[in-house]
């Protein structure tokens, strides 16, 4: 299988499936990330050209790590990316890239989010996925709350990650220029929080559980 994960910024893609992108992986299926974004206003004492360039390496990093195929980065704005995606030349260079790799599994941020940014590529991808009549499922996830309960009754896909744990820690490990702040501790926290909560759930040691969309 291939599988595409289209995620606003670096790291997004592990806080949220990094746990998968090692089972895929060694399952033998190819695994894609566009990321739209390089990243580079999470820092405000570094300067956006510095923080793009390290954080394109980060992922590079932790993409090594999980054993990703390929990342591909779209470079759109971090601070405009809601409103640089109404573009129609971005949204049919995105509509292209998802024809281009004709995946069998989409996932991608959650509505639920919060987050402008990760609402605005969810909605993107969904609607080109439409458009472009792509056989592929869509999956979404969340990285703000272990906890949906809405969600409940939604079809979902489970992934046994207890074994990839370690190569999830080690992966987020590789994004040193998040770790010093307090919103990224936070983040990575909650997502073994989900993980261990999804576990739980699913009589797993830890798993990550996406919502078919």
């Amino acid at each position: 299988m291939r599988i595409l994960i289209c995620v606003a910024h670096p790291d997004d893609e592990v806080l949220g499936c990094g746990g998968a992108i090692a089972s895929y992986v060694e399952n033998g299926d190819e695994v894609i990330s566009i990321i739209f974004t390089y990243g580079e206003n999470s820092r405000l004492l570094q300067s956006p050209k510095s923080l793009a360039k390290a954080r394109i390496e980060e992922s590079v990093t932790a993409g090594k790590i999980l054993g990703a195929n390929k990342i591909h980065f779209l470079g759109l704005p971090d601070s405009t990316l809601s409103r640089e995606i109404q573009d129609s030349e971005i949204q049919k260079k995105v509509g292209d890239l998802l024809k281009k790799y004709d995946p069998d599994i989409i996932l991608t941020h959650s509505l639920d989010d919060g987050h402008p940014a990760h609402t605005s590529v969810a909605k993107l991808i969904k609607a080109k996925s439409n458009k472009r009549k792509l056989k592929a499922r869509i999956y979404t996830f969340n990285n703000w709350s272990p906890v949906r309960s809405k969600n409940i009754h939604k079809p979902k896909l489970v992934i046994d990650t207890g074994k990839y744990l370690n190569k999830k820690r080690q992966a987020l490990k590789a994004f040193k220029t998040q770790d010093p702040t307090l919103g990224w501790k936070y983040n990575v926290a909650l997502a073994f929080l989900k993980d261990y909560w999804n576990g739980v759930r699913h009589g797993k040691l830890s798993a990550e559980v996406f919502y078919k969309w």
